[in-house]
Order: structure tokens, then C-alpha cells, then sequence
């Protein structure tokens, strides 16, 4: 039976080490997220869309998009905007549904 040597020991808890801090940061990148429901509907978007989430939530009375900018912004559009369903048909954006669990 052979034993390992001291740096294949070494590597083998680097590795480990490695997928666990993939791992934990795989998890922050969960769909789930916390958004509150939207109460006002703009038309207009941002010029430059970070993330998109559709509202479907059976908590919230309104549909809508939740469109986030590239500073953080967030801004609820009407899913009747003309801007963002031609960026959504065009492919240049996707928004899934937003599937955070009421508080």
C-alpha cells in the first residue's frame, strides 16, 4: 500500500479547499431573490439593463418586469412597453420570472 507524499497532500487539500469556495459561491448566485412587489408601472427602461425579472408572483397584484441597471437601480415597466418587449423579441434581453417566496 502506498502512502502520498507531503505535496500531494498539500494539493489535495488546495483542491478541496477550491470546490469549497466554488461551491459557496455558486450558491450566492441563486434565482431566489427578495424583491418587494411593484406598485407603479413605468414604460420606460433604462439604457443599460443589468438584470430583467418578470413578476408572477401569486402575492403581488400587478404584472410586471423588474428591471435592474447597471448602478443598482430597480424600476417596475409595464409588461405592455413597447421598449422592452422589442428587446426581449430581439433576444437582447431575458427576463425569467421572479420566484422569491413572500415574507
Amino acid at each position: 500500500m502506498s502512502t502520498l507524499s507531503y505535496s500531494r497532500w498539500i494539493f489535495l487539500l488546495s483542491l478541496a479547499a477550491l470546490m469549497f469556495i466554488s461551491l459557496s459561491e455558486v450558491e450566492s448566485f441563486s434565482p431566489i431573490i427578495k424583491l418587494d412587489c411593484c406598485q407603479n408601472l413605468s414604460n420606460r427602461t433604462f439604457p443599460r439593463i443589468k438584470q430583467c425579472y418578470e413578476q408572477k408572483r401569486l402575492d403581488c397584484n400587478i404584472h410586471a418586469f423588474i428591471i435592474k441597471n447597471h448602478k443598482g437601480r430597480l424600476r417596475c415597466i409595464d409588461p405592455k412597453s413597447e421598449e422592452l418587449r422589442n428587446k426581449i423579441k430581439k433576444g437582447q434581453l431575458r427576463c425569467p420570472p421572479d420566484i422569491s417566496r413572500p415574507e
